[in-house]
């Protein structure tokens, strides 16, 4: 998700005398076009520190970038990861593939538009390619005799939904994350929100992880950052309660001290996660 378009574009209403906003679906997503148009560098990645194979996979639009990471641990569970807005395998693989490591082998795959990912960068396609990478990740696991946790993060964290329940995922890791996208612009407008109409794109309006979940049967862990200024950690408190409120089985863990991107640098990341998804 997008933090820089909502307080100039609240202030351009508010200056301008005017009470509706529209969120066009494009103002959430940073595919690589808009990378480069906005002159976007990403920060150099970590080494890989696991063996690595491409996957072939593609779904409609054309050829899916996909990438399976092996720790070597064959009773290890397989995560299904979807990433950020600004994720993609060739600036974030070597970092996210050291986060998810203690937990088990990962997927990591491009969204459309991203990356190596053919097709528009649309919600839409986002899902479709995601739930081609869930069938994938639900035969290896299977084949392997592993249980299969998805994981996302930021805009991963809707998508990620899809897929867990699409593929009947043991457990869903939602970090950083929101309950839906006029939640989060909501969120974002604030002070002003009695004030504004917004008007969200149908696509992005659709966006409702309780929803999605609503029959899912696996376990939730909500990670929340405490100082996290992209998607405020009221989010990750109305996401937690929200699932509760409709049974699914749910756990929130707050980092206080945790930004946006930074959960897993926490000295206590690993041993609280490790102990809410113990059992799988």
């Amino acid at each position: 998700m997008a933090k820089r378009l909502i307080p100039s574009a609240l202030a351009g209403l508010l200056l301008g005398g005017c009470l509706s906003m529209d969120v066009p679906e494009g103002a959430f997503f940073y595919p690589d076009a808009r990378l480069a148009a906005e002159k976007i560098t990403l920060p150099p990645d970590d080494p890989m520190a696991f063996p690595t194979e491409s996957l072939g996979l593609s779904y409609a639009a054309g050829r899916i970038g996909a990438t399976r990471v092996r720790t070597g641990r064959a009773a290890a569970p397989l995560i299904l990861f979807c990433g950020g807005n600004l994720f993609r395998r060739s600036a974030g693989a070597g970092k996210t593939a050291a986060k998810l490591a203690p937990f088990g082998d990962a997927i990591l795959f491009d969204y459309p538009g991203y990356g190596e990912t053919a097709g528009e960068a649309d919600y839409a396609n986002f899902v479709a390619a995601g739930v081609v990478v869930a069938d994938a990740a639900r035969a290896q696991a299977d084949a392997e005799g592993r249980k299969l946790i998805a994981w996302g993060h930021s805009l991963g964290g809707p998508v990620c939904a899809q897929a867990a329940q699409h593929m009947g995922a043991d457990a869903l890791v939602l970090e950083t994350t929101t309950p839906s996208t006029r939640a989060a612009v909501e969120t974002m407008v604030g002070w002003a929100r009695p004030f504004v109409r917004v008007n969200v794109a149908p696509n992005l309006n659709s966006i409702d992880v309780p929803a999605t979940l609503r029959a899912y049967q696996g376990r939730v862990v909500v990670l929340e950052a405490g100082r996290d200024d992209t998607l405020p950690p009221a989010l990750s408190r109305r996401l937690a309660r929200e699932l509760q409120a409709q049974g699914n089985q749910v756990e929130r863990l707050v980092f206080p001290r945790a930004g946006h991107g930074d959960v897993a640098d926490q000295p206590d990341f690993k041993a609280r996660l490790a102990a809410a998804l113990n059992g799988l």
